[in-house]
């Protein structure tokens, strides 16, 4: 036996009496059909074009809004990536510039003018007496020599 029990269907015809079953005055309980909305009775009568109709239309209307729904959807998306963009490039640009600062190059030029490392070249210069009259110095380009030196 089932749990679930579906609620029977009450026949609302009448049907012709037989002879075989006697003919007894016992009330039959017979539930109503709930009234029917004007607007059933109005979907039954129309024609089968009128219907399709009416269904091209709505699948019309429920279709472009759900186009219009996607394509505004489309436009916030794109936005949104446009600013994404803006906003990694401006990321770009002060990770250079930070990085321009802090580059080895120059930290180490820095640091050589506050004498804070080693040279990277030493020249060796050779002795030579304190009383001794350095020459002029030459140089590979044009410029005027003038002795600093009293001889």
């Amino acid at each position: 036996m089932s749990v679930i029990s579906f609620p029977r269907r009450v026949d609302t015809r009448r049907r012709p009496r037989t002879a075989s079953r006697p003919a007894t005055r016992t009330p039959v309980h017979q539930e109503r059909a709930p009234r029917r909305r004007a607007v059933a009775s109005v979907w039954r009568g129309a024609t089968v074009q009128r219907k399709s109709v009416v269904v091209v239309a709505v699948a019309l209307v429920l279709s472009l809004a759900g186009s219009m729904f996607v394509a505004e959807r489309q436009i916030q998306l794109h936005q949104l990536q446009s600013q994404l963009l803006q906003d990694q490039s401006t990321y770009a640009v002060r990770v250079g510039t930070l990085t321009n600062l802090s580059a080895p190059s120059q930290i180490a030029s820095q640091a050589g003018a506050l004498h804070l490392v080693d040279p990277v070249s030493v020249t060796q210069v050779p002795s030579t007496s304190l009383d001794a009259i350095l020459p002029l110095p030459k140089f590979s380009g044009y410029a005027p020599v003038t002795s600093r030196t009293n001889r």
